[in-house]
């Protein structure tokens, strides 16, 4: 094993840990905010595959992050608020829409950083769940904290790997 594995294994560990509590937190937060608007927007969105389909592409395209768009549809999903066959359409379409993204970002050059925007969602996140207890506007603090740290999770483990010492001794011995 190579010497930088512990520090490897523990970023990796972390960032699903993030991960994890992100979205047990988004989940509890919008199990607590989701009131009966939010659930008849869902099911409206999501009444048929093509409209479930054409949720995930605009979702996708209006954030540029198909893994923010699959995270919220799993909370979703976990608060109870989409069944899983609506999920799956919404996911289907968060892929078609990540070729959109790519398509915007070629035509027109933007392209928006949804990790820069973890920390903000996870202070204001927190802000919120501080001065709302037991209101509606720390359930929605709590589910935008969950976001953050998800996306921040995922920040984490997309990080880099470092070049495996094998590896560079491999590619000098087929290199002529």
């Amino acid at each position: 094993m190579f010497e930088g594995a512990p520090t490897l294994l523990g970023a990796l560990a972390g960032g699903v840990g993030l991960f994890l509590l992100g979205m047990g937190l988004m989940t509890d937060g919008m199990k607590l905010a989701a009131g009966p608007a939010l659930a008849t927007l869902l099911a409206k969105a999501t009444r048929t595959r093509r409209r479930a389909l054409a949720s995930g592409v605009l979702m996708t395209a209006l954030v540029q992050s198909s893994s923010t768009v699959t995270v919220a549809a799993i909370g979703f999903v976990n608060a109870g608020l989409l069944g899983l066959s609506q999920a799956l359409w919404v996911l289907f379409g968060s892929n078609v829409g990540t070729t959109v993204t790519g398509w915007l970002v070629a035509m027109v050059g933007l392209k928006i950083q949804i990790e820069a925007l973890a920390l903000p969602l996870i202070g204001v996140g927190a802000l919120l769940r501080l001065t709302g207890t037991h209101q509606r506007r720390g359930a929605v603090g709590m589910a935008l904290a969950g976001l953050g740290r998800c996306s921040w999770a995922s920040t984490c483990c997309a990080r880099p790997l470092p070049v495996l010492p094998a590896a560079s001794r491999c590619r000098k011995a087929t290199t002529p």
